[in-house]
């Protein structure tokens, strides 16, 4: 049986250099997680990383200053030089898979992708399989 995905104390961080992509993001998402913050390109998610270690990253491949790939690897990085237990779970938003970009954002450490435009409910299931992962089944001892 399904449980409700309950969000409350996940951070979430949204990196795409359109607004409006923020906004649609945004919008579907309201009320569900403990925090949505937002940032334009890989450097400014980078640096809001370092302040506040997100849970989930929606992290656009294609933007200005540091795209996508080279932000997750400094994230990466970033992760395993203070040994953090807990890592982000990045994943590529990207239009198209055109130059191979879905592997390429694969390859620098993202977990997964979703395609645009966003879809909510494709999100809400990956994050499902995401928390469900290594989770006791019900009645199992913890």
């Amino acid at each position: 049986m399904a449980h409700e995905l309950d969000l409350s104390r996940v951070k979430l961080l949204i990196v795409d250099d359109s607004p409006i992509n923020h906004r649609i993001v945004s919008l579907s998402l309201r009320g569900r997680f403990l925090a949505i913050d937002s940032a334009y390109n890989g450097l400014e998610a980078f640096e809001k990383y370092k302040k506040t270690p997100y849970d989930v990253i929606l992290m656009d491949a294609m933007m200005p200053v540091m795209n996508g790939c080279e932000s997750t690897h400094v994230i990466r990085l970033y992760e395993t030089e203070q040994e953090m237990k807990d890592k982000a779970f990045i994943i590529a938003m990207t239009a198209n898979d055109a130059d191979g970009d879905i592997k390429r954002c694969l390859e620098t450490g993202m977990d997964a992708y979703i395609g645009k435009p966003f879809v909510a409910e494709k999100f809400l299931n990956m994050l499902q399989e995401k928390l469900d992962v290594g989770r006791p089944a019900s009645g199992d001892p913890a």
